[in-house]
């Protein structure tokens, strides 16, 4: 899946995770997605990223993970509090 369709299926079934162009954040991550609100609350009361948590997809919400992984990407963090995707 492109880019931009990722994106728009993402902040469809997952606002909270306020997904964007990965070159909004540094123009080196120009074909990556960046999760603005990785450090926020979904709806069901889980963060979008949890360094500590999230155990069986490595810290990234299961939902999240699922619509990243059905789409040929992966989540990757930069560091605690920031993640990213990028194409497989």
């Amino acid at each position: 899946m492109k880019q931009k369709t990722l994106i728009e299926k993402i902040n469809k079934e997952l606002p909270e995770a306020m997904a964007t162009e990965g070159i909004e954040w540094n123009a080196s991550s120009d074909s990556a997605i960046w999760f603005r609100g990785s450090e926020d609350y979904a709806a069901d009361g889980q963060l979008i990223y949890d360094n500590y948590g999230h155990i069986n997809t490595m810290g990234v919400h299961p939902k999240l993970n699922k619509i990243v992984e059905a789409a040929g990407w992966y989540c990757e963090p930069y560091d605690a509090g920031t993640l990213f995707a990028f194409k497989d």
